[in-house]
């Protein structure tokens, strides 16, 4: 980390067309989704916690941060590079809203490892699969925007022109809720 806790982003701008439903202000037991993965990020320490994109009054009713996409519709990666340089000198924590178990031990190994690292990203990993959770140096702001610019709209695209470190995770904790029927398979 560059000298104090990482920012924590919860991307919560997706379409959400398998579900039917915006997901990040679906409950999953007695929180919204966001609020999950949020309080895993404070667990973790992250500071400030905020939701980018999405339906910004809805979720900040859950008290919750929210700040708008700067360009609705792009994907994760845009999203990344805004939260990038809006907290220009912190490094920063991005996590789907839908890791509804994601949890602050693994933020935290997430953050450790990029900060201890000559790396640009680290990444979860599990079940040989790289998760939309990761941890991204400060600085990297321009150098996504130029991927962006380029047409680069894939996460695992944009992954594999940086410097990464994969962190290994429990696949429960980077359970993704992606339907309905995801609901009531807890893993």
């Amino acid at each position: 980390m560059t000298g104090r806790h990482p920012v924590g982003v919860v991307l919560t701008g997706g379409a959400s067309t398998r579900m039917g439903v915006d997901k990040a202000t679906l409950f999953v037991g007695d929180k919204p989704m966001a609020v999950r993965v949020a309080d895993a990020m404070w667990e973790a320490g992250c500071h400030p916690v905020e939701c980018q994109g999405g339906d910004v009054a809805a979720i900040t009713e859950y008290g919750l941060e929210a700040v708008p996409d700067r360009t609705p519709g792009t994907g994760p990666l845009a999203a990344i590079r805004d939260a990038l340089e809006r907290h220009e000198g912190s490094d920063v924590v991005v996590a789907a809203c839908d890791l509804v178990d994601l949890d602050g031990a693994t933020i935290t190994a997430l953050a450790a490892a990029g900060s201890e690292r000559d790396v640009d990203v680290a990444v979860v990993v599990a079940d040989g699969r790289r998760h939309l959770v990761s941890w991204w140096r400060s600085g990297l702001g321009p150098r996504l925007g130029e991927l962006v610019d380029a047409g680069v709209t894939s996460y695992r695209e944009a992954l594999a022109a940086l410097r990464v470190t994969d962190v290994d995770a429990a696949p429960d904790v980077v359970r993704n809720i992606n339907t309905p029927d995801d609901l009531g398979n807890p893993g």
